[in-house]
């Protein structure tokens, strides 16, 4: 269950991307595959979702977002598949986890992280290490989610 600053950090994300040019996505299903030949990969283990996607010329940065330190510590699946990958948090949490060289910092080297000052404006409080060239498969589930979530949202206005 999303908590109120969930929802209010992901509407600041997704305007931030809009105003931006940018392509955001919430909620992106990917999924992990392997290579059967021919270019062609197939699904395998569990679907796991992305909490935000956004794409820009063909590049996607997946954010997981999380507002407290029990929710970065907790046992749920952070997925870092993008060309960037960003945790999102609040500011003063962000802050605190560089401060602190918390242990997720040694488990995610790669991984940036941005704050939300809990209104409009996001820092980039870490730079992430970006894969200019994602796996082909990668980048093929990563758009195959961003559509499904972009015609999940379509669906909703429709009605």
């Amino acid at each position: 269950m999303k908590t109120q600053l969930t929802k209010k950090m992901e509407h600041a994300l997704v305007a931030d991307a809009l105003k931006k040019g940018k392509h955001p996505a919430l909620e992106v299903q990917y999924w992990h595959s392997e290579s059967i030949g021919a270019s062609t990969y197939r699904p395998i283990g569990q679907v796991e979702y992305i909490d935000a996607v956004v794409e820009e010329d063909g590049m996607f940065s997946c954010m997981e977002l999380k507002v407290s330190m029990k929710d970065l510590h907790s046992k749920a699946a952070q997925s870092f598949v993008g060309n960037k990958n960003y945790l999102v948090c609040p500011l003063e949490m962000a802050k605190e986890i560089k401060a602190r060289k918390d242990s997720w910092l040694e488990d995610h080297p790669t991984v940036g992280i941005i704050g939300w000052d809990e209104k409009k404006t996001f820092k980039v409080v870490k730079r992430c290490k970006v894969k200019y060239l994602l796996p082909e498969n990668d980048w093929m589930y990563l758009a195959k989610g961003m559509i499904l979530s972009l015609s999940k949202e379509m669906k909703g206005t429709w009605k």
